[in-house]
């Protein structure tokens, strides 16, 4: 939606190709009927006429199949993004990629395949969005460590017993309007253990770490070996990085953000383990290597679900991912298949272990 956003500020620079969905059908039929793409997809049926329409569990991964265009934006979630992100790679062009998935839990695969076909993927994650401008200041040879920012959430610093927090009060983030899990991953600082692995991969920087930075005016930075740093600043707006994916090299007027007011203070933290270890969990994974990431997100993934329905406390989710990863091989070389087959190991170990509760 905040894609479309874009191109309705600049309607002499884009068209609109394909349009996928899930099941929001009513909000696919007045997006078609606004943008008259040549491709629409869902995975329920539409009821849309005029376009080339495909439905079905595989609908997107057809569109993909078909639809070619100079920009490609990958939003779907999970790793129901990875069959039409790899028919997309084959083609060759740009994709903005919002997914984390695809890069946390099959990286090597992603972009060996990005670069086997020389497709240009442009993250859009407002931190990596950040750490792909701040890398054109200078050689990634140069680079000495990328630093992520996390806002910390509702509960960092802050005299808060977490094992009483509801999933209504983890959900609430105090400086980005996101959808519940990637808030309650934000509580959790799950979601920082994530973007620590997508730069990782992303960048192939040797070092990440991140720094609590409660207003999230900066986004990330990196630190070059004689010490300078580099940082991209603006006020929380996700439509600024999507933006940038689409029209990089250049960068077009956008008067819906406002420039940053200098007046302002901005303040820093030190990251606090004890009682957020997931980052640590998360760089321990980058060690491993192999499906060691992937068994952190779907672990995750279950954990936050359990949470939601009151099945476990706040403070456990944490303990989940650390479970999962104790009790599942880590393997080396692996397939999409082989993804799909260990997602489903993990939500039925753990739907089993805590269904009578």
């Amino acid at each position: 939606m905040q894609t479309l956003n874009v191109v309705r500020r600049f309607p002499h620079e884009y068209k609109i190709v394909a349009l996928a969905a899930g099941n929001n059908t009513e909000l696919l039929k007045r997006q078609t009927e606004e943008f008259s793409p040549d491709f629409v997809a869902s995975v329920a049926p539409s009821g849309i006429a005029g376009s080339a329409v495909f439905t079905g569990v595989d609908a997107a991964e057809r569109l993909a199949e078909e639809a070619t265009a100079d920009v490609y934006v990958m939003a779907i979630s999970g790793l129901a993004a990875l069959p039409p992100l790899m028919k997309i790679i084959k083609k060759g062009g740009r994709i903005a990629l919002a997914n984390k998935e695809a890069i946390v839990c099959a990286g090597d695969m992603v972009l060996s395949e990005a670069a086997r076909y020389g497709s240009e993927i442009i993250p859009v994650d407002s931190e990596h969005s950040a750490v792909f401008q701040c890398l054109e200041a200078g050689r990634r040879e140069d680079v000495k460590r990328i630093i992520l920012t996390a806002s910390g959430g509702p509960f960092y610093g802050k005299d808060v017993d977490l094992s009483s927090v509801t999933p209504e009060q983890a959900a609430r983030h105090p400086t980005w309007n996101m959808g519940r899990k990637i808030s309650i991953d934000s509580a959790t600082m799950v979601n920082k253990g994530l973007e620590i692995i997508e730069a990782h991969r992303l960048f192939g920087a040797c070092q990440v770490d991140y720094v609590i930075h409660p207003e999230s005016v900066i986004h990330s930075m990196v630190e070059y070996k004689d010490n300078s740093t580099v940082a991209l600043m603006s006020y929380p707006n996700m439509e600024l990085a999507i933006q940038y994916a689409l029209s990089y090299p250049e960068r077009f007027e956008n008067h819906g953000v406002r420039p940053f007011d200098f007046k302002r203070s901005l303040t820093f933290g030190v990251p606090d383990e004890k009682r957020f270890p997931a980052p640590a969990v998360a760089k321990e994974c980058i060690r491993l290597g192999g499906t060691a990431p992937a068994v952190f997100s779907i672990a995750d993934e279950v954990a936050v679900g359990l949470f939601v329905k009151n099945k476990i406390l706040f403070t456990e989710i944490c303990g989940i991912i650390e479970e999962a990863l104790s009790i599942n091989e880590i393997v080396r070389d692996f397939s999409y298949e082989d993804l799909l087959a260990l997602d489903y190991k993990i939500k039925e170990y753990f739907g089993s272990k805590y269904s009578c509760k």
